[in-house]
């Protein structure tokens, strides 16, 4: 049999098969997938990080460079998150996918994860990255249900291609974003949150007053008019329990 009668049986039997998924929230379960019709379908929360200006960062600095700030990116974001119970995918060149496996009680530790990214990376691990001039990131972030399937034969998370219209409406809300807006939520999230993660308190002249940490945006998804939430509030990372 040629390579193309080979190509044509093999899609004539993906296109015939049904789509079989494996529910659940734990994400070791991939193991139990193959690289045909099957796949892993969670309810999750969803950090989608991006570095904004890739394009410019390797046109000017270089290949080596920008792959060099993306794997330092990733071991950045694997630590914080999988401290907090998320696990991190390779996404795109210039994106990565930070997943909460979980219900709705789940996403305000993905928020504190979120703010706890933009706290390492514009203080602490900021000087690690000066050799890489004008890097500016943003992560959206919406809650909804996730369905993932191998491409590869091997059981590593990265290499699980991810589908879920949160996750679109995240990478919509992360355009949205920018310095000194490093994070923002769907609406969905927003109103789940408790009063300790939607507000701060500072002394303004003198007096303790509370203060809203996010700022609220229209925007355009898909022709309607939706709203997110976008704040540049940090959670040191060693400010832990």
């Amino acid at each position: 049999m040629s390579w193309k009668d080979e190509l044509t049986t093999q899609i004539a039997t993906l296109s015939k098969a049904e789509f079989d998924y494996i529910e659940t929230k734990d994400i070791s379960r991939v193991s139990e997938l193959d690289n045909n019709c099957t796949g892993i379908y969670m309810e999750a929360t969803i950090i989608y990080f991006e570095i904004k200006n890739a394009n410019a960062v390797l046109k000017d600095q270089g290949r080596r460079k920008m792959a060099q700030a993306y794997t330092m990116f990733n071991q950045i974001l694997s630590s914080i998150a999988q401290r907090d119970g998320g696990f991190v995918n390779t996404y795109a060149p210039n994106a990565l996918l930070v997943v909460f496996p979980g219900k709705e009680d789940e996403q305000a530790k993905a928020v504190k994860c979120a703010m706890k990214i933009a706290y390492a990376l514009s203080e602490p691990l900021k000087d690690a990255f000066t050799h890489i001039a004008g890097l500016e990131f943003a992560m959206g972030m919406d809650h909804g249900h996730i369905m993932g399937t191998k491409t590869i034969s091997d059981n590593k998370l990265e290499h699980i291609s991810w589908f879920g219209t949160c996750i679109y409406k995240a990478m919509r809300i992360c355009k949205e974003c920018s310095r000194p807006f490093y994070v923002g939520v769907s609406g969905i999230i927003y109103h789940s949150l408790g009063e300790d993660m939607r507000i701060t308190y500072r002394r303004i002249l003198g007096l303790k007053k509370s203060v809203e940490i996010w700022t609220k945006v229209s925007y355009q998804y898909e022709n309607v008019k939706k709203h997110l939430y976008q704040t540049n509030h940090k959670i040191a990372i060693d400010d832990e329990e």
